[in-house]
């Protein structure tokens, strides 16, 4: 493939926000150390400042009128726990540090900080076993709030001993605010995946940048709402990276002001195909979506057979077109009938039938502008391993699988796609040179030059019949206009849940339908030039302090 997409969203006031793996942050506080010389005890301070800010933010009497209970575990999480516990303190607030190592155990700043600690005479004991904490909650029933800082994203294997126990006993403590430090305990930073147990937060504080398993489930369930903090690093660490989480400032620039004195055929012309016996709502879904997304021409095809119930569902602007028996085609019909397409769709209730890998195999060979594989389309194509084929294609690909199709295309389990779907995704785009987006509550977007873009606005509606029909026709639709196939896939994919957003509130999550999303696509296209990002729902967004 020899498209390339354009390298930035937006300016550099409006980056993407970068997301880090463990160690990718973990190389970071080095490289500030030894090429910045930002000492450890100064990203510590920064960390533990913050997070008070946000404590006190959210209860003003925290530690007054109750116990602030201070978990510390390991390393630099248990560092952030004391300087927390410490400012505080400071602020004489009523506060009681548990933790789970000896003294010597801790080195560095966290062990500076202990011992400030120790200094100041807080109220501090070493649990080794849950039972330790017996007598304590035998004097005391609350209510409290909990600063989780046990071990954070240095989390390595499953929680087992006090690890584990002291888990269990945050979540069954029904605590006012359960505060984690970066990661809730027992998440991974990496895969969001739950090993063993994980705290049940309220509210997380990311230092530095985000982590990916902030967005992935089941992990993503425990945080809470999520706030990241600056921490001091150096700006040119914002700029560096392979993963972003995509916001709505980045990408207004990407909604364009229309000619006003353009025509039909300036806005584009979609070719959308698909639909089989039974199943030709999908491709009709798809091309309403198209239309709603501003193409100036859309055209639906499908089978024979299917022709006449496709044309009663197609909106009256919608053309359509028969494909006839495949068979009964000329060879060359592809080649002479696509130039009339500025993009092309594939795949929404297609069918696995013959026809449609010839139909495919057709499209990848001869059609030179950019190509969304849906559906059945995805499904056709790993199970004849047209792979290479596509990765052969001269013209960008869009490939748009949910979990069970990506673990078809790889010719591996589901289970192992939703384990680490970052792993996932770079080998289906490394297959298929391809532009892949995986969906999910957290869909992840990855261009052939290896960045991954992470959409995360969970919205369980989403979850109905249809609704990756329309995404694949707002995605088809923008590429249409002449829009970079890679900015294309991420704005379609925001205003896909931007605008399910929208149906939610006027539906409600039980009850909207993917129709729902389609009529509220304009409205999604209105708040996305018009709204703040503050007006996003707080439990959708990163809160950056």
């Amino acid at each position: 493939m020899t498209h390339v997409p354009q390298p930035v969203l937006g300016n550099n006031t409006h980056s993407p926000l970068r997301i880090c793996t463990a160690n990718e942050m973990r190389n970071l506080d080095e490289v500030a150390e030894k090429e910045f010389k930002i000492e450890p005890s100064n990203l510590m301070e920064n960390a533990g400042r913050a997070a008070v800010q946000i404590l006190l933010d959210r209860f003003p009497m925290a530690g007054v009128n109750n116990e602030i209970l201070v978990f510390a575990g390991k390393g630099n999480n248990a560092g952030d726990a004391f300087v927390v516990a410490r400012r505080l303190i400071c602020l004489e607030r009523r506060v009681r540090v548990f933790h789970l190592e000896t003294e010597e155990k801790y080195t560095g700043a966290t062990r500076k900080n202990f011992e400030i600690l120790r200094h100041l005479k807080a109220k501090m004991a070493y649990i080794e076993q849950a039972t330790d904490l017996e007598s304590f909650f035998r004097s005391s029933s609350g209510p409290y709030i909990v600063v989780d800082g046990i071990l954070g994203t240095g989390l390595k294997g499953d929680l087992d001993g006090v690890f584990f126990d002291m888990v269990e006993v945050i979540n069954k403590l029904n605590a006012l605010e359960v505060l984690s430090l970066d990661i809730p305990t027992g998440v991974s930073g990496d895969t969001g995946q739950i090993h063993g147990a994980a705290v049940q937060a309220t509210v997380t504080v990311s230092f530095g940048f985000p982590k990916i398993g902030h967005f992935l489930p089941p992990g993503a369930g425990k945080r809470g709402e999520l706030f990241n903090v600056d921490i001091s690093l150096p700006p040119r660490f914002r700029r560096e990276g392979d993963k972003f989480l995509l916001t709505r400032s980045p990408l207004i620039s990407l909604v364009k002001e229309r000619d006003r004195y353009g025509h039909k055929n300036s806005f584009g012309h979609t070719l959308l195909i698909g639909g089989s016996k039974g199943r030709i709502g999908a491709v009709a879904m798809a091309a309403r979506a198209c239309h709603k997304m501003g193409t100036g021409l859309v055209t639906a095809g499908t089978w024979n057979h299917c022709f006449e119930t496709l044309q009663t569902k197609l909106p009256n602007e919608t053309m359509g077109l028969s494909l006839a028996d495949y068979e009964n085609v000329s060879p060359d019909f592809l080649m002479r009938e696509l130039t009339h397409y500025s993009s092309v769709v594939i795949g929404p209730g297609l069918g696995k039938k013959k026809e449609a890998k010839r139909v495919l195999e057709e499209l990848i060979r001869h059609y030179r502008g950019p190509m969304v594989l849906d559906a059945d389309a995805l499904n056709v194509l790993a199970e004849h391993q047209m792979h290479s084929l596509l990765a052969g294609r001269r013209s960008p690909t869009i490939l748009t699988p949910h979990p069970g199709e990506m673990a078809r295309i790889l010719g591996i389990t589901r289970e192992q796609v939703v384990a680490d779907p970052t792993v996932a995704l770079r080998e289906a785009v490394k297959r298929t040179h391809s532009i892949v987006l995986l969906k999910g509550a957290a869909t992840l977007i990855s261009s052939p030059d290896d960045r991954i873009y992470l959409n995360h606005y969970p919205n369980d509606g989403m979850a109905t019949a249809g609704s990756g029909d329309v995404l694949a026709g707002m995605i088809g639709g923008l590429a249409g206009q002449g829009i970079d196939p890679f900015q294309a896939t991420l704005l379609g994919v925001y205003l896909h849940s931007l605008a399910g957003d929208l149906a939610a509130k006027q539906f409600g999550h039980r009850s909207m339908t993917a129709p729902d999303i389609i009529e509220n696509i304009g409205n999604a296209f209105k708040e996305i030039k018009g709204s703040t990002e503050s007006a996003v729902p707080v439990e959708h967004r990163v809160r950056l302090l």
